[in-house]
């Protein structure tokens, strides 16, 4: 009878199970309809209208809540008049642009972040007009406040870039104004958790508060009465966030269960407790990365720490233990969700952490303390803040020498079965009893069969991406022998964003491509050259090939390219070869006097028998008619790549009769204001098969291998 019993109760834990998974699942559907739709109502136009409170402020950029709780952020004219405060409800109105879905290989879906973050989007805004004036005393205004006075203090003590790493140390880098240059720095060494306020800021805040108070002999029950209205300040204070809020659910918690309940709890009921909460208060919690990564970080300190100790060499010293598993627990922990969603094994991350964790923590701890005491004693908190501008000072040599090792962040490609291989790896040092030499050998074994999976996946095969970033072309090569990108498209677009930080180093990284081999400019227009400069600061780059003009444009920019990248002027019949792949260069070497710039692009043909690309740059018919003077056996082509974007000027019918191509790529921006690709070039296109767009489809891969494969991104 009793084992009868203990099925049925088991039989009915599982139904339970499946039944609440079910209305979940129900639930997040609805919902995720529900905030789609909220969306959808908006038109993306020059004139959308939105009426919300306003809730953050800084310089130009401000940040609307709607009534539904979605937020958007607005961008007002930099040289604007308007006097706003925090907690006014406003009216503005101005060009509006939707989330958009990832349209790349390794891009950020922003729609998906938008449905799970209740975001609009954002709107460059017009005009803005307050309808009602929000009280003085709401708790974002005050914050506002605070947060400025902080932000002077610290700049009275220290200059930027110092200055705003400390505020963004301590506070987060909402209003800090801390340079691009290193929010980039932080993120290559693996320290950006640092400056967006994460649970460790929040615990050792909290934690201070609550020695200060039973300094001050304040009874228990009293304390959590003060505590909860500072952690609910502070939240806001410094923007809020997953992390933050799972950190202060935790303290709180703990608290409330040992002095309000007497109740002894352990670390993974609280966290459980806490996960639920957060789950009540927002299921899409389960999609949010900075949720998840905060647990898993939390969790690792409580549960992994102890584990990575007893696997470390006994005759070191117990500090140097604690240090060393205090940092390489969460990376443990955190890493093969990295591999799987941002493609990259952080190994700079785990150095800086272990060399900086402590660093910070006193950064933080002295900060708070000292910035708390300027509103007293000025002159006092300043000594205080000279030490944390020495740590600061520290964190940035660290970061530098960390973010230059070879392999401070290695890009992977064919993420979930190296996520396994980690998984795996980590499993047999940690868990099992094997031997070093064990060990070691298998490791090794798991790092080949990772590197022969990445080698075999472009054996004899070449991957061709016709990215889409806009108005523009930028298309990326890659095989087993080469990695070149063919363009460098321009620095923004309305929709994508930062074309660079958005698009191109996202595919670069989920390529798994360290660095470019070639780099190929056709021309110096903006919408192909126009990342430049920032790819040369953010990857290596061995040879750039371009059409003689490198020099000038490098001398117009103040640029310099590094002593270790080549450059060499091609044109009319110079070849290169990289095994099965072969690029044939079929433009003039001379050019009539006053040719215009799309005339003196680059014109090459990509050969792996028995296919080929013709890429054809900006020319127009001035150049394609030279082309079939001089060049006519070449021409003759699989593919082509549609010169101008489609342009009138170019793609004439000659010109196609003789290349004629089985299929061709347009890049053109979405709804771009040169109306490209024309009407009459898709007619006479439509005679050559089928058109691949990438304003219609997003990215264009091409596969070249014994057969011929094309597929957009977005199918």
């Amino acid at each position: 009878m009793i084992a009868i019993s203990k099925k049925k109760h088991t039989t009915l834990s599982i139904l339970v199970f499946i039944l609440w998974i079910i209305l979940i699942n129900y639930y997040i559907s609805t919902q995720k309809n529900q905030r789609l739709s909220i969306i959808n109502q908006y038109p993306t136009s020059k004139q959308t209208q939105f009426i919300g409170t306003l809730t953050y402020h800084h310089k130009n950029k401000v940040i609307i809540t709607i009534k539904e709780g979605f937020q958007i952020r607005g961008f007002l004219p930099k040289k604007h008049t308007y006097k706003l405060q925090l907690g006014d409800t406003v009216s503005i109105n101005g060009s509006y642009t939707k989330p958009s879905i990832a349209s790349n290989p390794g891009q950020h879906n922003k729609l998906t972040y938008a449905l799970y973050h209740k975001k609009l989007g954002t709107i460059a805004i017009k005009t803005i007009k307050t309808i009602k004036k929000g009280s003085p005393f709401n708790t974002h205004y005050m914050c506002f406040k605070v947060k400025e006075y902080i932000i002077k203090q610290h700049q009275k003590s220290m200059t930027n870039p110092h200055a705003s790493i400390y505020s963004a140390l301590i506070f987060g880098e909402n209003y800090s104004e801390l340079d691009h240059k290193y929010k980039q720095l932080f993120k290559k060494a693996g320290l950006i958790h640092a400056i967006v306020v994460s649970g460790s800021q929040v615990s050792l805040v909290l934690g201070l508060c609550h020695i200060i108070l039973n300094g001050l002999g304040l009874y228990r029950h009293y304390q959590l009465i003060i505590l909860i209205p500072i952690s609910i300040f502070f939240y806001i204070l410094t923007g809020g966030g997953e992390s933050v809020l799972r950190a202060i659910l935790m303290a709180k918690l703990m608290f409330i269960l040992k002095f309000g309940f007497g109740y002894k709890s352990s670390p993974l009921h609280v966290i459980s407790l806490t996960a639920l909460i957060m789950f009540l208060i927002d299921p899409f919690i389960i999609y949010k990365m900075g949720a998840i990564l905060s647990f898993l970080a939390t969790f690792s300190l409580v549960f992994g720490t102890d584990i990575v100790q007893k696997k470390l060499p006994h005759q070191l010293p117990k500090i140097i233990k604690n240090i060393l598993s205090i940092g390489m627990a969460p990376w443990l922990f955190t890493t093969p969700l990295l591999i799987l969603k941002f493609h990259s094994l952080p190994l700079g991350s785990l150095i800086s952490n272990i060399l900086l964790i402590n660093i910070i923590e006193i950064i933080v701890l002295l900060g708070f303390t000292a910035t708390c005491l300027g509103i007293i004693c000025f002159p006092l908190a300043f000594l205080i803040h000279q030490v944390s501008w020495l740590c600061i000072q520290i964190i940035i040599i660290v970061s530098n020498e960390v973010s230059s090792l070879p392999l401070s962040d290695i890009p992977i490609n064919h993420h979930n079965l190296n996520t396994c291989l980690f998984l795996l790896a980590t499993w047999l040092v940690f868990k099992t009893n094997y031997t070093l030499k064990t060990k070691t050998y298998s490791c090794i074994g798991l790092i080949l069969i990772g590197m022969n999976i990445y080698y075999f996946q472009y054996h004899r095969t070449a991957i061709i991406t016709h990215l889409d970033i806009g108005q523009g072309d930028a298309t990326l090569i890659k095989t087993n022998q080469l990695t070149c990108l063919i363009d460098t498209g321009p620095p923004y677009d309305k929709r994508l964003g930062s074309i660079t930080y958005n698009v191109l180093l996202p595919a670069l990284r989920y390529y798994g491509i360290r660095q470019l081999d070639l780099l190929i400019i056709t021309h110096f227009d903006k919408d192909h050259a126009g990342n430049l400069k920032s790819l040369l600061a953010n990857i290596p780059i061995k040879t750039i090939l371009h059409n003689g003009n490198l020099i000038n444009y490098l001398n117009k920019h103040k640029l310099t390219i590094p002593k270790n990248t080549h450059e060499e002027t091609v044109c009319n019949q110079n070849e290169l070869n990289y095994k099965t792949l072969q690029f044939k260069f079929l433009n003039p070497c001379q050019h009539p006097h006053q040719t215009n710039k799309n005339n003196q692009s680059l014109v090459f043909k990509l050969s792996k028998h028995p296919y080929s690309i013709l890429f054809t740059g900006d020319i127009e018919e001035q150049t394609e008619y030279t082309l079939l003077k001089n060049n006519l056996p070449d021409l003759k082509s699989t593919l082509l790549k549609v010169g101008h974007h489609g342009s009138k000027t170019s793609t004439n019918k000659l010109f196609l009769k003789s290349i004629k191509p089985q299929q061709s790529i347009i890049s053109a921006g979405k709804n771009n204001r040169y109306n490209h690709p024309h009407s009459s070039v898709i007619s006479r296109l439509k005679h050559y098969g089928k058109i691949w767009r990438t304003d219609q489809t997003g990215a264009i891969i091409i596969k070249l291998s014994k057969t011929l494969s094309i597929q957009s991104f977005l199918n």
